[in-house]
């Protein structure tokens, strides 16, 4: 989980609303900002969350490929089922 500190100096709430489409929701945020230095912060915030996310996302999918190449491919060949005639000899 991540937090954002807002300059509130430098920056105020415009604006938010959220949409939900059945089991996920998004909401969106307009914060206006008026120093360059504020809103360079912030957007290294965000990028930084998006990094995050990125990395997230690629370890559960090698952890996920990972699992799935351990599994075995098929089962193996059942013994051959060869009839015993008992000894032919004596």
């Amino acid at each position: 989980m991540s937090t954002f500190w807002f300059d509130l100096r430098h920056m105020r709430l415009k604006d938010f609303s959220a949409t939900v489409k059945r089991a996920k929701s998004i909401v969106k945020i307009e914060i206006e900002v008026s120093d360059h230095g504020s809103l360079g912060f912030l957007l290294e915030e965000l990028r930084a969350v998006e990094r995050a996310q990125i990395a997230a996302d690629k370890k559960a999918k090698e952890e996920a490929a990972a699992a799935k190449r351990k599994k075995p491919l098929a089962l193996p060949a059942p013994l051959l089922g060869l009839p015993y005639y008992g000894e032919e000899g004596k």
